[in-house]
C-alpha cells in the first residue's frame, strides 16, 4: 500500500478532510502541524508557535508533559484549539489537546 493510499484510508476511516478557509474568534478547530518555536515556558503555562504563524497557549501543570512537548517539537501533530484573536498575520489560540503520532525510531 502506498503512502497516498494509506493517507486516503485514514481520512475515510475517520471522516476527515483537508480544508482551508477563515477561522472565527471563539471557534474551536483541529490544527494539523508542528511546534516550530517555544515562546514562553512557566510552571503551568506554555506558549508555543505552531506552523510559524499561530501562537498557542497551553495550560500544562505537569513538567513531564512539558518535556514531552519539547521532545516532540517539529514532529507532526493535531492541536485542538480555540481561536482567541486574529491580528494581521498572527492567529492566537488556546490549545486544549495535543495528539502526536507514533514515536518515530531510527536505526543507524
Amino acid at each position: 500500500m502506498t503512502q497516498m493510499e494509506n493517507n486516503n484510508n485514514f481520512f475515510e476511516r475517520y471522516g476527515l478532510e483537508v480544508a482551508s478557509g477563515e477561522v472565527e474568534v471563539g471557534g474551536t478547530y483541529p490544527i494539523y502541524g508542528m511546534i516550530t518555536k517555544f515562546l514562553d515556558v512557566s510552571e503551568e503555562k506554555v506558549v508555543v508557535e505552531l506552523n510559524f504563524n499561530i501562537q498557542a497557549t497551553m495550560t500544562i501543570p505537569d513538567q513531564t508533559k512539558i518535556n514531552v512537548l519539547k521532545e516532540r517539537a517539529f514532529e507532526p501533530g493535531i492541536f485542538v484549539a480555540t481561536v482567541t484573536s486574529k491580528e494581521d498575520s498572527l492567529v492566537k489560540v488556546d490549545c486544549s489537546t495535543v495528539v502526536f503520532g507514533k514515536k518515530q525510531s531510527f536505526h543507524a
